[in-house]
Protein backbone atom coordinates (compact mmCIF):
# COMPACT_ATOMS: atom_id res chain seq x y z
CA UNK A 1 0.00 0.00 0.00
CA UNK A 2 3.10 2.23 0.18
CA UNK A 3 2.83 3.26 -3.60
CA UNK A 4 -0.81 2.96 -3.92
CA UNK A 5 -3.29 0.56 -4.92
CA UNK A 6 -4.95 1.13 -8.49
CA UNK A 7 -8.83 0.40 -8.66
CA UNK A 8 -11.37 0.72 -11.71
CA UNK A 9 -13.79 3.10 -10.47
CA UNK A 10 -15.64 3.11 -13.86
CA UNK A 11 -18.69 1.63 -11.63
CA UNK A 12 -19.19 3.87 -8.96
CA UNK A 13 -20.42 6.60 -11.54
CA UNK A 14 -23.65 7.31 -13.81
CA UNK A 15 -23.37 6.71 -17.36
CA UNK A 16 -25.06 8.84 -20.21
CA UNK A 17 -24.83 9.50 -23.93
CA UNK A 18 -26.24 11.53 -26.72
CA UNK A 19 -28.72 9.66 -28.31
CA UNK A 20 -29.68 6.25 -27.60
CA UNK A 21 -30.63 3.16 -30.72
CA UNK A 22 -31.69 -0.34 -30.12
CA UNK A 23 -32.14 -0.14 -26.50
CA UNK A 24 -28.09 -0.07 -26.60
CA UNK A 25 -27.89 1.91 -23.16
CA UNK A 26 -25.12 3.98 -21.62
CA UNK A 27 -24.72 1.68 -18.57
CA UNK A 28 -24.39 -1.65 -20.55
CA UNK A 29 -20.33 -0.32 -20.42
CA UNK A 30 -20.02 -0.76 -17.20
CA UNK A 31 -21.75 -3.67 -16.50
CA UNK A 32 -18.64 -6.23 -16.48
CA UNK A 33 -19.53 -7.78 -20.16
CA UNK A 34 -18.33 -7.17 -23.29
CA UNK A 35 -21.26 -8.89 -25.10
CA UNK A 36 -23.33 -5.74 -24.23
CA UNK A 37 -22.45 -2.75 -25.60
CA UNK A 38 -23.18 1.11 -26.00
CA UNK A 39 -24.79 2.65 -29.34
CA UNK A 40 -25.80 6.21 -30.47
CA UNK A 41 -28.01 7.10 -33.18
CA UNK A 42 -26.66 8.13 -36.48
CA UNK A 43 -25.30 11.90 -35.43
CA UNK A 44 -22.82 14.65 -35.16
CA UNK A 45 -20.98 14.41 -32.88
CA UNK A 46 -22.24 11.86 -30.39
CA UNK A 47 -20.71 11.43 -26.72
CA UNK A 48 -20.50 8.87 -23.82
CA UNK A 49 -20.56 10.74 -20.60
CA UNK A 50 -19.35 8.90 -17.09
CA UNK A 51 -20.54 11.34 -13.80
CA UNK A 52 -17.73 10.08 -11.31
CA UNK A 53 -20.08 12.03 -9.06
CA UNK A 54 -16.68 13.96 -7.53
CA UNK A 55 -13.37 14.73 -8.59
CA UNK A 56 -10.56 12.22 -9.24
CA UNK A 57 -7.03 11.84 -10.37
CA UNK A 58 -7.52 9.56 -13.36
CA UNK A 59 -4.35 7.31 -13.50
CA UNK A 60 -5.91 5.53 -17.02
CA UNK A 61 -8.94 4.75 -19.35
CA UNK A 62 -9.65 1.87 -20.69
CA UNK A 63 -12.39 0.86 -23.87
CA UNK A 64 -13.19 -2.30 -24.89
CA UNK A 65 -14.48 -2.38 -28.74
CA UNK A 66 -17.28 -4.36 -30.05
CA UNK A 67 -16.62 -7.97 -31.83
CA UNK A 68 -19.04 -8.57 -34.06
CA UNK A 69 -18.81 -5.47 -36.54
CA UNK A 70 -17.66 -2.03 -37.26
CA UNK A 71 -15.05 -1.80 -35.17
CA UNK A 72 -13.43 1.52 -37.38
CA UNK A 73 -16.43 3.06 -35.71
CA UNK A 74 -14.30 3.92 -32.71
CA UNK A 75 -11.17 5.66 -34.67
CA UNK A 76 -10.67 9.32 -33.90
CA UNK A 77 -12.66 9.30 -30.26
CA UNK A 78 -11.57 11.05 -27.72
CA UNK A 79 -11.40 10.62 -24.13
CA UNK A 80 -11.72 13.36 -21.94
CA UNK A 81 -11.65 14.26 -18.14
CA UNK A 82 -12.24 17.16 -16.78
CA UNK A 83 -15.11 18.96 -14.66
CA UNK A 84 -17.14 21.22 -16.64
CA UNK A 85 -20.30 19.60 -17.16
CA UNK A 86 -22.83 21.77 -19.42
CA UNK A 87 -19.78 21.84 -21.82
CA UNK A 88 -18.45 18.86 -21.84
CA UNK A 89 -16.04 19.34 -25.08
CA UNK A 90 -13.86 22.12 -23.53
CA UNK A 91 -12.98 19.58 -21.17
CA UNK A 92 -9.12 18.03 -21.79
CA UNK A 93 -8.42 15.49 -24.05
CA UNK A 94 -6.57 12.29 -22.39
CA UNK A 95 -5.99 10.92 -25.66
CA UNK A 96 -7.49 10.27 -29.04
CA UNK A 97 -8.04 6.87 -30.06
CA UNK A 98 -6.31 5.53 -33.72
CA UNK A 99 -8.24 2.45 -34.18
CA UNK A 100 -8.86 -0.84 -31.80
CA UNK A 101 -9.52 -3.90 -33.27
CA UNK A 102 -12.76 -5.85 -32.72
CA UNK A 103 -12.84 -6.89 -29.52
CA UNK A 104 -9.68 -6.06 -27.86
CA UNK A 105 -9.70 -3.74 -24.60
CA UNK A 106 -6.81 -1.05 -25.15
CA UNK A 107 -5.52 1.13 -22.52
CA UNK A 108 -4.69 5.17 -22.26
CA UNK A 109 -2.93 6.77 -19.92
CA UNK A 110 -3.84 10.06 -18.11
CA UNK A 111 -1.65 10.39 -16.08
CA UNK A 112 -3.36 11.81 -12.98
CA UNK A 113 -5.43 14.04 -14.46
CA UNK A 114 -8.14 15.75 -12.67
CA UNK A 115 -11.96 15.21 -13.36
CA UNK A 116 -15.38 14.37 -11.80
CA UNK A 117 -16.50 13.75 -15.79
CA UNK A 118 -14.81 11.21 -18.11
CA UNK A 119 -16.43 11.12 -21.87
CA UNK A 120 -15.46 9.78 -24.76
CA UNK A 121 -16.72 11.42 -28.06
CA UNK A 122 -16.33 11.39 -32.15
CA UNK A 123 -15.81 14.44 -33.78
CA UNK A 124 -17.52 14.37 -36.96
CA UNK A 125 -21.10 14.58 -39.03
CA UNK A 126 -22.84 11.32 -39.28
CA UNK A 127 -21.23 9.17 -36.79
CA UNK A 128 -22.29 6.14 -34.65
CA UNK A 129 -20.79 5.75 -31.10
CA UNK A 130 -20.36 2.37 -30.04
CA UNK A 131 -18.36 1.04 -26.56
CA UNK A 132 -18.57 -2.45 -25.38
CA UNK A 133 -16.57 -1.64 -21.82
CA UNK A 134 -15.04 1.39 -20.34
CA UNK A 135 -12.54 1.09 -17.38
CA UNK A 136 -11.73 4.28 -15.21
CA UNK A 137 -8.32 3.73 -13.24
CA UNK A 138 -7.43 5.98 -10.03
CA UNK A 139 -4.78 5.42 -7.77
CA UNK A 140 -5.18 5.43 -4.42
CA UNK A 141 -2.23 6.41 -2.18
CA UNK A 142 -1.20 4.21 1.04
CA UNK A 143 -4.44 4.09 3.25
CA UNK A 144 -3.39 2.29 6.60
CA UNK A 145 -6.89 1.28 7.39
CA UNK A 146 -7.05 -0.97 3.51
CA UNK A 147 -7.11 -4.85 4.16
CA UNK A 148 -6.63 -4.65 8.18
CA UNK A 149 -9.43 -5.27 10.42
CA UNK A 150 -11.98 -3.78 10.77
CA UNK A 151 -15.05 -4.37 13.37
CA UNK A 152 -18.28 -2.19 14.61
CA UNK A 153 -20.45 -2.35 17.70
CA UNK A 154 -23.27 -3.95 15.92
CA UNK A 155 -24.64 -4.07 12.14
CA UNK A 156 -27.37 -2.61 10.46
CA UNK A 157 -28.41 -4.84 7.84
CA UNK A 158 -25.44 -6.16 4.66
CA UNK A 159 -23.87 -2.94 6.04
CA UNK A 160 -20.76 -4.06 7.37
CA UNK A 161 -17.57 -2.74 9.02
CA UNK A 162 -15.30 -3.45 6.06
CA UNK A 163 -17.54 -1.75 3.52
CA UNK A 164 -16.14 1.47 5.04
CA UNK A 165 -12.03 0.65 3.76
CA UNK A 166 -13.49 -0.66 0.44
CA UNK A 167 -12.25 2.25 -1.27
CA UNK A 168 -15.94 2.43 -3.24
CA UNK A 169 -17.71 5.96 -1.41
CA UNK A 170 -21.15 4.58 -1.91
CA UNK A 171 -22.63 6.86 -3.74
CA UNK A 172 -24.65 5.31 -5.88
CA UNK A 173 -25.63 2.31 -3.60
CA UNK A 174 -24.43 2.92 0.51
CA UNK A 175 -25.68 -0.27 1.52
CA UNK A 176 -23.50 -2.51 -0.20
CA UNK A 177 -20.69 0.42 0.13
CA UNK A 178 -20.56 1.94 3.49
CA UNK A 179 -20.85 0.81 7.14
CA UNK A 180 -23.55 1.42 9.46
CA UNK A 181 -24.49 0.37 12.77
CA UNK A 182 -27.56 -0.16 14.32
CA UNK A 183 -29.73 2.32 16.15
CA UNK A 184 -27.87 2.73 19.81
CA UNK A 185 -25.92 4.20 22.27
CA UNK A 186 -22.59 4.94 21.87
CA UNK A 187 -21.91 3.71 18.68
CA UNK A 188 -18.46 2.87 17.47
CA UNK A 189 -16.20 1.44 14.63
CA UNK A 190 -12.52 0.59 14.77
CA UNK A 191 -9.97 -0.71 12.79
CA UNK A 192 -6.45 -2.47 13.91
CA UNK A 193 -3.68 -0.92 12.24
CA UNK A 194 -1.96 -4.32 13.25
CA UNK A 195 1.26 -1.74 14.55
CA UNK A 196 1.62 1.05 16.12
CA UNK A 197 1.74 4.02 13.46
CA UNK A 198 2.43 7.58 13.89
CA UNK A 199 -0.92 8.81 12.27
CA UNK A 200 -1.03 11.92 10.69
CA UNK A 201 -3.95 12.44 9.37
CA UNK A 202 -8.10 10.60 9.19
CA UNK A 203 -10.12 11.21 6.23
CA UNK A 204 -13.99 10.60 6.62
CA UNK A 205 -16.16 10.16 3.46
CA UNK A 206 -19.85 10.99 4.55
CA UNK A 207 -23.43 9.60 2.80
CA UNK A 208 -24.33 11.21 -0.18
CA UNK A 209 -27.65 9.85 -0.33
CA UNK A 210 -29.39 10.99 2.90
CA UNK A 211 -28.77 12.08 7.12
CA UNK A 212 -25.31 13.69 7.04
CA UNK A 213 -26.32 15.29 10.12
CA UNK A 214 -26.00 11.61 11.78
CA UNK A 215 -22.04 12.00 11.72
CA UNK A 216 -22.36 15.25 13.73
CA UNK A 217 -20.09 14.67 16.92
CA UNK A 218 -18.11 11.85 16.00
CA UNK A 219 -14.86 11.60 17.91
CA UNK A 220 -11.68 9.99 16.58
CA UNK A 221 -9.41 8.33 18.90
CA UNK A 222 -6.09 6.87 18.61
CA UNK A 223 -4.44 4.73 20.51
CA UNK A 224 -3.04 1.30 22.04
CA UNK A 225 -5.52 0.09 24.64
CA UNK A 226 -8.66 -1.50 23.83
CA UNK A 227 -10.37 -0.65 27.14
CA UNK A 228 -13.96 -0.08 26.65
CA UNK A 229 -13.11 -1.26 23.03
CA UNK A 230 -10.74 1.68 22.20
CA UNK A 231 -13.03 4.31 23.20
CA UNK A 232 -11.35 5.52 26.00
CA UNK A 233 -8.09 6.49 23.91
CA UNK A 234 -6.87 9.51 23.12
CA UNK A 235 -8.95 12.35 20.81
CA UNK A 236 -7.21 13.49 17.45
CA UNK A 237 -10.69 15.34 16.68
CA UNK A 238 -14.58 15.89 16.86
CA UNK A 239 -16.41 16.18 13.92
CA UNK A 240 -18.75 19.19 13.74
CA UNK A 241 -20.15 18.11 10.70
CA UNK A 242 -19.54 16.51 6.70
CA UNK A 243 -21.67 17.81 3.95
CA UNK A 244 -23.28 14.89 2.25
CA UNK A 245 -20.96 13.20 0.01
CA UNK A 246 -17.97 15.17 1.11
CA UNK A 247 -14.65 13.98 2.62
CA UNK A 248 -12.67 15.86 5.11
CA UNK A 249 -9.24 15.41 6.41
CA UNK A 250 -8.81 15.70 10.23
CA UNK A 251 -4.93 16.26 11.09
CA UNK A 252 -3.80 14.08 13.85
CA UNK A 253 -0.02 15.56 14.28
CA UNK A 254 1.59 12.24 14.52
CA UNK A 255 -0.13 10.74 17.71
CA UNK A 256 1.13 6.93 17.88
CA UNK A 257 -1.20 4.46 18.67
CA UNK A 258 -2.48 0.83 16.96
CA UNK A 259 -6.49 1.17 17.06
CA UNK A 260 -8.19 3.97 15.56
CA UNK A 261 -11.66 4.36 16.77
CA UNK A 262 -14.92 6.67 15.66
CA UNK A 263 -16.81 7.10 18.44
CA UNK A 264 -20.59 8.65 18.22
CA UNK A 265 -21.31 9.34 21.68
CA UNK A 266 -25.15 9.61 22.69
CA UNK A 267 -28.68 8.02 22.76
CA UNK A 268 -30.09 6.31 19.38
CA UNK A 269 -27.44 7.10 17.50
CA UNK A 270 -26.64 5.43 13.61
CA UNK A 271 -22.70 5.65 12.85
CA UNK A 272 -22.32 5.71 9.08
CA UNK A 273 -19.38 5.99 7.26
CA UNK A 274 -18.95 5.18 3.73
CA UNK A 275 -14.92 5.40 3.87
CA UNK A 276 -12.13 5.80 6.28
CA UNK A 277 -8.65 6.79 5.11
CA UNK A 278 -5.76 6.67 8.09
CA UNK A 279 -2.17 7.87 6.89
CA UNK A 280 0.61 8.05 8.92
CA UNK A 281 4.39 6.45 9.46
CA UNK A 282 5.24 3.14 10.79
CA UNK A 283 6.71 3.63 14.29
CA UNK A 284 7.28 0.09 15.53
CA UNK A 285 6.06 -3.50 16.05
CA UNK A 286 3.68 -4.78 18.81
CA UNK A 287 6.04 -7.94 18.97
CA UNK A 288 8.99 -5.53 19.17
CA UNK A 289 7.66 -3.98 21.93
CA UNK A 290 7.60 -7.37 23.55
CA UNK A 291 11.18 -7.64 22.63
CA UNK A 292 12.09 -4.37 24.16
CA UNK A 293 10.61 -5.03 27.61
CA UNK A 294 12.00 -8.49 27.35
CA UNK A 295 15.63 -6.53 27.13
CA UNK A 296 14.20 -4.13 29.85
CA UNK A 297 13.89 -7.28 32.08
CA UNK A 298 17.12 -8.80 31.09
CA UNK A 299 18.91 -5.29 31.87
CA UNK A 300 17.66 -5.48 35.15
CA UNK A 301 18.33 -9.22 36.04
CA UNK A 302 21.90 -8.30 35.61
CA UNK A 303 22.49 -5.62 37.07
CA UNK A 304 21.20 -7.34 40.08
CA UNK A 305 23.98 -9.68 39.62
CA UNK A 306 26.52 -6.71 39.56
CA UNK A 307 26.93 -6.53 35.62
CA UNK A 308 27.52 -2.96 36.04
CA UNK A 309 29.53 -2.07 32.36
CA UNK A 310 27.84 -3.69 29.69
CA UNK A 311 26.35 -3.23 25.88
CA UNK A 312 23.06 -5.19 24.72
CA UNK A 313 22.71 -4.78 21.54
CA UNK A 314 19.52 -6.17 19.43
CA UNK A 315 19.88 -6.35 15.59
CA UNK A 316 17.02 -7.17 13.20
CA UNK A 317 15.92 -6.91 9.22
CA UNK A 318 15.46 -3.67 8.28
CA UNK A 319 17.84 -1.96 10.30
CA UNK A 320 15.77 -2.52 13.49
CA UNK A 321 18.70 -1.38 16.61
CA UNK A 322 18.12 -1.05 20.09
CA UNK A 323 20.96 -0.09 22.04
CA UNK A 324 21.04 -0.39 25.82
CA UNK A 325 24.50 1.11 27.36
CA UNK A 326 25.16 0.90 30.95
CA UNK A 327 27.94 4.14 32.09
CA UNK A 328 27.11 3.43 36.37
CA UNK A 329 23.82 2.95 36.89
CA UNK A 330 22.26 1.21 33.34
CA UNK A 331 20.39 3.29 31.30
CA UNK A 332 18.61 3.49 27.51
CA UNK A 333 21.47 5.09 25.16
CA UNK A 334 19.59 5.00 21.91
CA UNK A 335 16.55 3.72 20.18
CA UNK A 336 15.21 4.27 16.82
CA UNK A 337 14.06 2.34 14.29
Amino acid sequence: MKEGTEVNIATWGIANQSTLAYHWYASNALDGTNFTCTHTTVQSDPWWKLDLLKTYSVNRVTITNRRDCCSDRINGSEIRVGNNSSDLFSNPVCAVVSSIPAGPTYSYSCHGMEGRYVTVNIPGASKILTLCEVGVYVIFPGNLATGKNVTQSSTYELWSAEQATDFNPGFIQPSSSCSSTDIQTNPWWRVDLRYIYRVSSVVITNRLDCCPERINGMEIRIGNSLENNGNNNSICAVISSIPAGVSSTYTCNNMEGRYVNLFLPGDSKYLTLCEVEVYGEGVIKQADLVLFRKLITLQSALVERGFSDMMLLWSQLHKKELMLKESGPLRTKRWYQ
